[in-house]
């Protein structure tokens, strides 16, 4: 599953965030295979995505997934990520951090 070309497993976000996470996961197993080391079965994937509500305030929402091999697809992780409580100051300066890490990560 790599971002918006494939069919999201149920409740992961189509977003950059997780394109970026999945497309991580894929080269580490290709790294792998080329190597002749296994593949990690059970990778973890993040997602963060914060949204501007005025021009220095904003919120985010969270949330950590991982493949089951029982059930053959990737599925939230129960307890974990979450939601901003409410829009501030400090969430814009995260906001602003986190956009120039995907950036740099996948701009170079």
């Amino acid at each position: 599953m790599l971002g918006d070309a494939t069919l999201s497993a149920p409740a992961m976000p189509k977003s950059g965030s997780m394109a970026n996470q999945q497309a991580k996961v894929c080269a580490a197993a290709v790294i792998a295979l080329l190597k002749g080391e296994p593949v990690n079965q059970r990778p973890v994937m993040m997602n963060t995505c914060y949204s501007f509500v005025d021009s220095r305030s904003a919120v985010h929402v969270a949330s950590v997934h991982q493949y089951d091999a029982a059930q053959k697809m990737t599925l939230a992780v129960k307890g974990a990520g979450g939601l901003s409580d409410k829009a501030n100051e400090l969430e814009g300066t995260y906001a602003w951090g986190w956009a120039r890490n995907m950036w740099g990560d996948a701009l170079g």
